[in-house]
């Protein structure tokens, strides 16, 4: 199985979620790109475009080859907004490969729109122009989408123009009677969690439910971690934390879409690092690892040098080292720096086996939870 990352830029794995069912290996065709052997990549996806069209299209975008994933579009009879949004959404990964969105969209003027895509096309504008280029699409022709509305709301945000961003919210319900999702919570909820106070996230997670009728998911708790984390509540967001391990563990239940993911692990050990928390950082880090859930780049380093610093020179090499082995694939570019900053010789074995004997302690630390 694949492991799930965060969904930082600067993640250890990168695989879109329609290819997680792709009969050729992700890790494959991505070193196949890297090392620029594209009739290898042509000779293993080719095959499989009868079959898996869509699977085949995100994967060839998803390792920046946007104009081979076209050119199989186009070979499609009949292609839908699926296979075109295939092709567009992996592109938003990457600033220099969002700055394709348009040119592709005009190049399959045949392939159906639906309100995904136009969020992609939006989302693409923001990222490369900002959120002020993206707002004509809300007065078009066809009725503007909660997700169009989502996609320039959240970019309004991440540019600080939070006035900016309630006005189209406000634009949004009152004036267009749009109801909002989960997802456009998430969005104020995110913000406020990085800016605001814990009882702003409380309220906005409270309105979500009580007044909205929507069920707050990992995302809304998420926020809550990471605002309590910035207000050093840290015994509180461990108690939230913990909440959503215990839903999350009731397989076939319907709280079992509350189980912690990448993210969670990471406002959990950034916040406990914060405050020297070091061991209860370890704990949790490893708890993600067990679950194939690994925080993002930063937090992991933040872990790495927080444990050096503090004389846990062995803490830090052991999370480097046991990332290196579970994940060797993956474990590449940016992330071989944590080699560095734990101290370690890329790829020693002895330092490997030093550490052998402590690789249990994901087991050790969750059975103690």
């Amino acid at each position: 199985m694949a492991a799930i990352f965060s969904a930082s830029g600067r993640r250890l794995l990168s695989t879109a979620a329609a290819a997680a069912e792709f009969p050729v290996p992700m890790a494959r065709i991505r070193n196949l790109a890297r090392a620029g052997q594209l009739a290898d990549i042509d000779a293993a996806v080719v095959p499989l475009v009868p079959t898996n069209p869509k699977a085949v299209i995100s994967a060839l975008s998803v390792v920046g080859l946007s104009d081979r994933a076209s050119a199989i579009l186009s070979t499609i009879p009949s292609p839908t907004a699926e296979h075109l949004n295939a092709l567009l959404a992996p592109l938003l990964r990457r600033r220099r490969l969002a700055e394709r969105v348009p040119a592709l969209l005009d190049a399959h003027p045949s392939a159906p729109r639906d309100a995904f895509t136009w969020s992609i096309l939006a989302k693409s504008l923001c990222i490369t122009k900002g959120a002020d280029h993206a707002v004509y699409l809300l007065h078009g022709e066809e009725p503007p989408s909660l997700h169009l509305y989502t996609a320039i709301i959240d970019s309004y945000y991440k540019q600080k123009k939070p006035h900016r961003a309630e006005e189209l919210w406000r634009e949004m319900v009152e004036e267009r009677g749009i109801a909002p999702d989960a997802a456009a919570y998430n969005v104020r909820i995110t913000y406020k969690s990085a800016t605001g106070t814990v009882e702003e996230v409380q309220e906005l997670i409270r309105a979500m439910g009580e007044e909205s009728g929507l069920r707050p998911d990992v995302i809304s708790y998420n926020g809550l971690i990471r605002v309590l984390g910035r207000h050093k509540r840290v015994d509180e967001a461990l108690e939230v934390y913990r909440s959503l391990q215990e839903k999350g563990a009731a397989e076939g239940n319907t709280e079992a879409k509350l189980a912690p993911e990448c993210a969670t692990y990471a406002c959990m050990v950034g916040a406990l690092c914060s405050e020297g928390r070091l061991s209860e950082a370890e704990d949790v880090f490893y708890e993600g690892v067990k679950r194939k859930k690994v925080a993002d780049l930063g937090t992991v380093r933040k872990l790495v040098v927080a444990l050096k610093e503090a004389g846990k020179g062995r803490a830090a090499r052991r999370v480097v080292v046991g990332l290196r082995k579970k994940f060797p694939d993956q474990f590449d570019g940016p992330w071989k720096e944590l080699e560095k900053d734990a101290g370690l010789t890329p790829g020693a074995s002895n330092e490997e086996e030093e550490v052998e004997e402590d690789e249990q302690q994901p087991e050790k630390t969750a059975a103690a939870v």
